[in-house]
């Protein structure tokens, strides 16, 4: 009866083991995926940092054009102001050396 009950004892303690093994193998599987995961969402993190400052750019130039050309209609409708012609045109050039 010993006997039996040892070999009883012997055998639930290889399957605990076994399981043990295989829920750790599982386990390191999982950590393994989380790292990959993580890591590819920090680079799409980084990605999308890079696109958002590109478009908060993109927003700002588009503003800056939308008050030139608000500024342009208010000149020309309300306060009569013509686009010079070529021949209007004045330019200055300087001579001489340029220190910096």
């Amino acid at each position: 009866m010993l006997n039996w009950f040892n070999k009883q004892i012997n055998k639930m303690i290889a399957v605990l083991v076994s399981i043990n093994f295989l829920l750790s193998l599982y386990l390191i599987s999982n950590i393994y995926e989380y790292r990959i995961n993580f890591a590819k969402n920090e680079s799409l993190n980084v990605v999308k940092e890079k696109l958002q400052f590109e478009t908060d750019l993109l927003l700002k130039e588009l503003e800056e054009q939308r008050s030139q050309l608000t500024l342009r209609k208010i000149a020309i409708g309300k306060l009569n102001m013509i686009t010079p012609s070529n021949k209007n045109l004045i330019f200055i050039n300087k001579k001489g050396k340029i220190h910096e």
